[in-house]
């Protein structure tokens, strides 16, 4: 799964829209563009097509979790320059407040059995 994905998957599982989409990204201080948006939304067959690279995404998760959990005292985490699937997931997994039981609870509706 790339970063365009996982970035498409967050914007259609909270249902946001664009607007909402370059908030998440300003509350991170990064501006952009609706049509950088929908560069990054497009499928990589698509014209207008443009990768979304790790630091972009790590911001847009850095927003995501200042606009769920609100924003921190003293200085805001630095984006990351390097993802992988634990960063995403922790992000993922910060931002919406879950601990190891919602996570295990989750699996077990989509019938992926796990235990601590």
């Amino acid at each position: 799964m790339t970063n365009n994905d996982i970035m498409r998957r967050v914007r259609y599982i909270f249902d946001f829209n664009d607007s909402t989409m370059i908030a998440l990204f300003g509350l991170a201080d990064q501006q952009v563009t609706r049509e950088q948006v929908s560069a990054w939304l497009k499928k990589e067959d698509d014209p207008g097509y443009e990768k979304c690279v790790d630091r972009l995404l790590a911001i847009f998760l850095n927003g995501l979790i200042i606009d769920k959990r609100g924003k921190r005292e003293g200085p805001q985490p630095k984006p990351e320059s390097r993802l992988n699937n634990n960063i995403i997931f922790m992000k993922l997994k910060i931002a919406l407040n879950l601990k190891a039981e919602d996570v295990l609870a989750i699996l077990g509706l989509a019938e992926f059995c796990l235990s601590k």
